[in-house]
């Protein structure tokens, strides 16, 4: 087998480590063919012993749990090591174990945030999406630590700054969005439901910036950034319907219809003082309010 496919069964494996605290040969297989990629227990053993001789990743078998674990003092090793296989997939670079990704190590530095989050249930959520099914599990929490479980009709999966989300409407008839990397257990019913509204909830989602939406209105963003600024904006459009009203040497005009929320005021914020937001006049005073807040912190 090409080492380039060798490396995406380890990455897979680690993926099901991620969210597991054990898995059996029995579980890896299955896992795997999920992603239609049948192996024998065997084969996995020895996937196993390549990932631990090769490449240093601690995998053992617990005899108490009947599974391998993967022992770990953080998730550092597993990023560092999808990155490189992301890398080398990308590049086309040979890396064959632990004395090459070394070696790659002082030439390349990663971002620590770019990372896979719950890529494990997006094959299973994109058939229940598909399928029209209902799923159930559970979700976790991150303010509370709180599990609770959930059972819901879902409607659309968005990708949010390295996250995996699937958007759904609950038994009560409320959207929720959940964190991928947060659901376990994960169950698809053979229960199909019927779709409503899921066409205005996709539509909610394209106008706005990232997860929160509301039924607020749309509103015509206009924003003066510096040259440099805009540059990068032009680089990295905040919104899709993002265009360059006008143009001078001394400032850029950006326009954007959407419903402005917390995460557009986040992404002003971070342009700092080579953005000013010039209507409307409600985004203006959250904007204001925000660095008033910030600059209060300052003055203590």
């Amino acid at each position: 087998m090409a080492i380039q496919a060798t490396l995406h069964i380890f990455a897979l494996i680690l993926e099901k480590f991620s969210s597991h605290k054990s898995a059996s040969l029995n579980e890896l297989k299955v896992f795997l063919e999920a992603h239609d990629l049948g192996k024998s227990e065997r084969s996995l053993a020895r996937y196993i012993e390549q990932m631990r001789h090769e490449f240093g990743l601690d995998i053992v078998y617990d005899a108490s749990l009947k599974g391998y674990v993967f022992k770990r003092s953080n998730d550092f090793e597993v990023t560092l090591f999808l990155n490189f296989v992301q890398l080398t997939q990308t590049a086309g670079i040979a890396m064959e174990g632990k004395k090459q990704m070394d070696a790659l190590r002082h030439l390349v530095q990663f971002d620590n945030n770019l990372r896979l989050q719950g890529t494990e249930h997006l094959k299973t959520l994109l058939v229940a999406i598909q399928n029209k099914r209902y799923a159930s599990f559970k979700h976790t929490n991150y303010h509370t630590d709180k599990t609770t479980n959930y059972r819901f009709k879902p409607i659309l999966l968005k990708q949010y700054q390295y996250r995996w989300y699937v958007v759904g409407e609950l038994e009560n008839g409320e959207y929720r969005t959940f964190g991928c990397d947060r659901i376990a257990d994960l169950n698809v019913e053979a229960k199909t439901f019927v779709a409503k509204n899921t066409k205005e909830v996709r539509k909610k989602f394209e106008q706005v910036i990232g997860l929160n939406y509301s039924d607020g209105e749309m509103k015509k963003v206009r924003l003066q950034l510096t040259p440099l600024q805009a540059k990068y904006l032009k680089a990295a459009p905040i919104h899709a319907s993002q265009y360059v009203e006008s143009e001078t040497e001394e400032s850029v005009i950006f326009v954007l219809n959407l419903i402005p929320n917390y995460e557009l005021v986040q992404k002003i914020l971070q342009m700092s003082s080579q953005a000013k937001v010039l209507s409307p006049a409600s985004l203006k005073a959250d904007v204001k309010k925000h660095l008033k807040e910030t600059l209060a912190l300052y003055q203590k």
